[in-house]
Formats: structure tokens, C-alpha cells, sequence
């Protein structure tokens, strides 16, 4: 844990006399490293109970491992597979049947460099189809080849009759700040297996819900009925981030945060909470797991990363990412940044009391 080296002056006495008296933080979450590189999870519900997982391979390109909860039984799906660009590869999410996983692959040539196509950053990037045993990979969606173009989390719906995903339709612009991240679109498509068995996607909608702005979609609620996403929309910052839900027939909007920087949300099994990131009290900067009910009522913290005298302190400040729950739901496995800039990361696993 980190704490000051020393404190000078009748102020140093005043904080440490402070930080002495300071309550206990009461912690409802045990944290454990799961890999210690690696960003993006995804954990199967249809009965296997693998969790699917990004991590950089020593070529520095990232892949896309399964393994069980314990970390035993890793396997890599996509190293050095033949049908594949084999440059970065990551953001697995799983169909519900299991059997499948939507992924975003880097291009196998593009003009920019291969850090624009990071896990998160998107650029330069394909929506691809690989089946759960590496025998099938099928480009489902290709994106224009240029730097005003990303694409960010595909997700299958619940009945795996759709996918969602975020495309970018304008570059960044770090002069101005709403654009900062440029501006990105949701996308909404119907998906169907051909009579070849080859998938595929029609009846595409684009959603700017409140005009041009950053969205991020991460997906439905458990019974398909609302899409969740963050957003900046009319805000003065992309870094004035919210959770909204989203109606994924008219588009609407309603706001479930109203202060701070917010993002990766997730729905408990049940559909019942959400887990996302905030900077809400953070000493350090950085971000750590909220959870809410599904009405963004009981709002309260579940980790303390960005806390220099807690158990759970990273001891710099770390943004925790996009996480996915236990098929049980009394756990959940999630990334964390340890820099924003090389999108570098580690997985934890998060127990819930």
C-alpha cells in the first residue's frame, strides 16, 4: 500500500492526526488476480462455464484464451489461427448457445499503427465470428479501412437473434473536448445463420440517441428489453460519462448517473443490479466497481483500487473495466487498466459477500 514518506508543518500533523482517526472502510468484496496481463472477459452461460479472455501473447499482440474459473485448463483460441489476421484480437463475448463468440480482429493491413487497433481504442478493426472449438472464423462485419473508423464491443442479445455494437464515425479531435474521443454511433443488426450455415447480418439501424457525441453500448438486460450504454451526449466533455438505458426500438434514453465520470456497466444474472465504473470518491483518479439496482437506486461502491490505505489499493490509480458475472451471479471477473495510455491491464476476479 502506498502512504507519504513524511509530513512537514502543523498541516502534515492536521492529515495524519486525520487519517488516524479515519473510520474503517467496511469491504463487501474479495479481490483476486486472475491473469496478470490482460483486458477483456466474458463469461459462458450456457452450462461449460469457461470465461473467455484477452491477453497479450509475447509477439505483443493480444489473443483470445479460455480457461475455467480456477485459471486451470488455458487454452488459446486464436494464436497463430489460419484463418485469422493474427494481430490484435480481443472483446470475445459469447452466443448464448455457447458454442460461438463475436470478437473484434485487427486488419491484416491498415495505414495507422497496430497501438490505434488496441483493445478499446478500436480503429482499424472487423467484427469476426470464430466458433468455440477455432475450426470456423468469419468476418461478419468490415468496417472502412481508415482512422475516422473504429468499432468497440459486439454483443450478441439474449436470444442471440441481434447483435449490438459501437462504431466510430468521426476520428478524435483532442482540440476540441466533446470530441475528444471522436464521435461514435450504436448499431443494431439482425443476425441469421444461411442456409450454407454461414452467419450473417441485415435490417442494420444506427442509433445517435441525443445527436453527435460519445456512446459505448454494452449490451441487453437479461430479458432483451433495454439496451445499457455510457455516453457524453450534451455534455461540455467527453469525460462527462453516464450509464443510460436505451430503448432499442425508439431510441430513448434514460440517464441512470448524473455526476462524475461513469462507464462499463454490466447486469447481474438476474437483471436485477448493475456493476460500473466511477471515479466517485476516488483519492487516486482512477476508476473502481460500483453497483446500482436496476432503477439507479442504492448506489455504493464495491472496490477500493484507488485508495492509498486500503487491502485493495493498487497503489497508483487503475480504471476498472468491462466485467462479466458468475452464470450464480456471486461473482464477477473483470479488467483493469493500469494505463490509459497503452491500454495495459491485468483480470480480477471479484467475490461479492
Amino acid at each position: 500500500m502506498a502512504h507519504p514518506k513524511f509530513f512537514s508543518g502543523f498541516g502534515g500533523i492536521v492529515l495524519l492526526l486525520a487519517a488516524c482517526q479515519r473510520e474503517p472502510i467496511e469491504l463487501h468484496t474479495t479481490v483476486s488476480t486472475f491473469r496478470e496481463s490482460g483486458l477483456d472477459v466474458a463469461w459462458d452461460h450456457s452450462g461449460s462455464n469457461r470465461i473467455a479472455y484477452s491477453t497479450k501473447g509475447a509477439d505483443g499482440y493480444y489473443d483470445i484464451h479460455f480457461a475455467l474459473p480456477d485459471g486451470s485448463q488455458d487454452t488459446c483460441l486464436t494464436c497463430d489461427h489460419p484463418a485469422l489476421p493474427n494481430r490484435h484480437i480481443a472483446l470475445p463475448y459469447w452466443h448464448p448457445n455457447g458454442n460461438w463468440l463475436l470478437t473484434v480482429v485487427e486488419k491484416a493491413d491498415h495505414p495507422g499503427s497496430s497501438t490505434d487497433a488496441l483493445p478499446g481504442f478500436g480503429a482499424y478493426s472487423d467484427v469476426w465470428i470464430l466458433s468455440s472449438d477455432g475450426q470456423i472464423a468469419h468476418k461478419l462485419i468490415d468496417i472502412p479501412n481508415d482512422y475516422s473508423h473504429g468499432i468497440i464491443a459486439p454483443r450478441f442479445s439474449p436470444d442471440g437473434n441481434s447483435i449490438v455494437w459501437t462504431d466510430r464515425k468521426s476520428q478524435p479531435n483532442p482540440l476540441w473536448p466533446p470530441e475528444t474521443f471522436g464521435f461514435w454511433t450504436i448499431k443494431l443488426a439482425d443476425f441469421h445463420w444461411g442456409t450454407d450455415s454461414i452467419p450473417y447480418i441485415d435490417n442494420i439501424r444506427t442509433f445517435e440517441p441525443e445527436g453527435s457525441a460519445f456512446y459505448e453500448c454494452y449490451g441487453w438486460n437479461p430479458d432483451g428489453t433495454k439496451l445499457i450504454l455510457c455516453s457524453s451526449a450534451n455534455k461540455l466533455s467527453a469525460l462527462d460519462q453516464h450509464i443510460y438505458f436505451m430503448n432499442p426500438i425508439s431510441g430513448a434514453m434514460t440517464a441512470l448517473t448524473d455526476k462524475d465520470y461513469n462507464e462499463h456497466a454490466f447486469f447481474t444474472p438476474d437483471g436485477e443490479k448493475i456493476v460500473w465504473m466511477s471515479n466517485t470518491q476516488s483519492t487516486l483518479g482512477g476508476t473502481d466497481w460500483w453497483m446500482m439496482n436496476v432503477d439507479g437506486t442504492d448506489k455504493h461502491r464495491l472496490t477500493y483500487f484507488n485508495e492509498p490505505d486500503n487491502v485493495q489499493s493498487m497503489d497508483a490509480a487503475v480504471w476498472a473495466g468491462l466485467g462479466s458475472f458468475s452464470p450464480d451471479g456471486d461473482r464477477f471477473i473483470g479488467g483493469m487498466q493500469l494505463s490509459l495510455t497503452t491500454q495495459e491491464g491485468k483480470i480480477v476476479m471479484v467475490e461479492l459477500e
